[in-house]
């Protein structure tokens, strides 16, 4: 039995669907595995309705957050839905609880997603770095992802890292810091929703009803400030392509009032959305990762800022770079084109080859 560790359960669509792709792979292998299903006390507070984690800046968003509640409450239940397709574990609550499934698991998998960045205030925890395991059980890292630490933040579990038997990363940043850490060459693989073919997430879009056509799909995961900039650029591409923008910006519903706000939708429809567009704009990897997927044309609204690799790694490895641009001036003078997919699906399959064989000769 093989034991996955990850962010499952967190309300964010790329979190869940990672998880969900991940275990999708081993039953396509006919492998029995499991998600673990630990959730921290920091987690839960992250993901509740209205969170306290941030003490009066809290209080105030969650008052202003008031209008939308009722919408808010369907996406929260229909994440709710969708994480209980997984096939978990019993709750693990505690380090006691984790311990037990020793008694059950055989190889345990820490990844994919942020768990080994340690700059995070919530869902940080040893969990993740499988200090629960015996020595004697396979543990493996599959294509973590450090976010913006560094290898001295890093450095603090080089013994946890150290006990791993296989390690691989999804960032090539993070694969060269793991290996000096873990002092075992780490592998750089891909995002599990990007591991398994698309049909696994296109018999989920396609049961999804979306009420729009010829329509641009904005997904943020930022702040206010960060996503006002991306609306000057997103009305320029509204304007060149003419067409509308639907956008899905969970932490903050409402960003201006000609753009189409889709609040009390969960992972399935948020797959739904991605699929029917014409053009998906971003800056989150996983709506990057999964636009790749269902080869839509799609443009990631951000700049490198030199530290955080998370999205300009997997442009890089499939030839796309020239897909993340920022600024207005720049997107007013952009040659719109499409993508090429002919040639990211020949270095897709690449590293899909690259990512089973490590992962087949991980668990063997």
């Amino acid at each position: 039995m093989i034991g996955i560790i990850t962010y499952h359960a967190v309300h964010n669509c790329g979190a869940v669907l990672q998880a969900y792709a991940m275990q999708n792979y081993f039953k396509q292998k006919g492998i029995d595995c499991e998600i673990i299903n630990y959730i921290s006390d920091s987690q839960v507070e992250y993901d509740a309705i209205y969170s306290k984690r941030n003490g009066i800046r809290s209080i105030i968003k969650n008052v202003l957050l008031l209008p939308y509640d009722k919408k808010r409450r369907k996406s929260y239940d229909k994440f709710e839905t969708f994480i209980q397709k997984l096939n978990m574990s019993p709750v693990c609550k505690n380090k006691y609880d984790l311990h037990k499934l020793n008694n059950t698991i055989d190889i345990f998998i820490a990844g994919s997603d942020q768990i080994w960045n340690v700059t995070k205030k919530d869902h940080k925890s040893d969990a993740y770095f499988l200090d629960f395991v015996e020595d004697n059980k396979t543990k493996i890292s599959y294509a973590i992802s450090i976010g913006g630490a560094s290898k001295d933040d890093l450095l603090q579990k080089k013994d946890l890292i150290m006990r791993f038997d296989a390690v691989s990363c999804r960032e090539e940043g993070t694969t060269s810091i793991i290996s000096e850490i873990a002092q075992k060459q780490a592998v750089t693989v891909l995002d599990p929703t990007l591991l398994v073919e698309n049909k696994c997430f296109e018999e989920i879009a396609k049961e999804i009803h979306i009420p729009f056509e010829n329509y641009i799909f904005y997904y943020s995961l930022d702040g206010y400030d960060k996503r006002m900039k991306n609306v000057e650029e997103l009305s320029v591409l509204s304007k060149k392509l003419g067409k509308k923008i639907v956008a899905f910006t969970p932490e903050w519903p409402k960003i201006n009032h000609n753009i189409n706000n889709v609040i009390d939708i969960g992972p399935a429809e948020f797959l739904a959305y991605i699929k029917n567009a014409d053009l998906v704009c971003t800056n989150s990897f996983h709506g990057t990762a999964l636009s790749i997927s269902f080869r839509k044309d799609f443009y990631v609204l951000d700049e490198y800022d030199g530290k955080d690799q998370r999205k300009i790694s997997i442009l890089k490895l499939l030839g796309i770079s020239d897909r993340m641009i920022s600024g207005k001036n720049n997107v007013e003078k952009l040659n719109m084109c499409s993508i090429d997919y002919t040639q990211v699906e020949k270095r897709l399959n690449e590293l899909r080859k690259q990512s089973n064989d490590f992962l087949q000769n991980a668990i063997k």
